[in-house]
């Protein structure tokens, strides 16, 4: 698959009475990605969430356009492609166990019980989660442990669309060496879209770089 974005435009407006501005967030990006994995740059407040979130269809752009191989594709369609991989890991249900928070989330991408727990005992090996670890309440899991429940949420879909905001948050060196691997096979055959303020890990895990800069891929961005 290929993925356009067009002069793509994000404003989210001041709060009420608060007498500050709107605030750009998007500001006529341009961006191309075929299959393979994309590393994306840039500082706090450069608008990377708010790209990732306009291309999984979370939230809608004010202007310019979204392609899908070639197709205007709005946010219906952009949540049917891509699967979103946010760098808070706590959109679970706490009382739950990890198993069955991705047993559940499974279930409403079309797996079924035992296909959902196959993955992620597969999954939670590469990254170095425990099947004991999946049998926990998920507000008893660590935030490292946490983020790997997120990423294995994310990484059984297998959508063609991958979009992974600071997906080595937290993680430590085993599990940051196991989603390299996840990353890089799942860039031969998905657009994998990947941020992070860690410059080696960004360059270990994509093919290349933009950087982005209020709102914009900055010039000479690609690296």
């Amino acid at each position: 698959m290929k993925i356009e974005a067009r002069a793509l435009i994000k404003i989210f407006p001041a709060p009420p009475f608060s007498g500050s501005q709107p605030l750009c967030a998007l500001a006529g990006l341009d961006l191309e990605a075929g299959p393979g994995v994309l590393g994306v740059e840039g500082a706090n407040g450069s608008g990377k969430t708010t790209l990732f979130k306009t291309l999984a269809g979370i939230i809608e752009a004010d202007g310019g356009a979204i392609l899908a191989d070639g197709a205007a594709a709005g946010s219906g369609r952009l949540r049917e492609l891509s699967v979103y991989c946010p760098s808070n890991p706590r959109a679970f249900y706490f009382r739950l166990s990890a198993a069955e928070n991705l047993r559940f989330f499974g279930a409403l991408a079309g797996l079924s019980a035992a296909q959902a727990l196959e993955r992620a005992k597969l999954l939670g090996d590469r990254l170095g989660l425990s099947p004991a670890d999946l049998e926990k309440r998920f507000d008893r899991l660590s935030e490292g442990n946490m983020q790997k429940v997120s990423l294995l949420r994310s990484f059984s879909r297998r959508h063609p669309l991958l979009l992974l905001d600071e997906p080595f948050r937290g993680l430590d060196k085993r599990a940051c060496l196991g989603l390299l691997g996840l990353i890089k096979e799942a860039g031969k055959a998905s657009v994998v879209l990947v941020s992070s303020h860690s410059p080696e890990l960004l360059r270990d895990a994509a093919d290349k770089i933009i950087v982005m800069e209020a709102g914009k891929i900055k010039n000479g961005g690609e690296k």
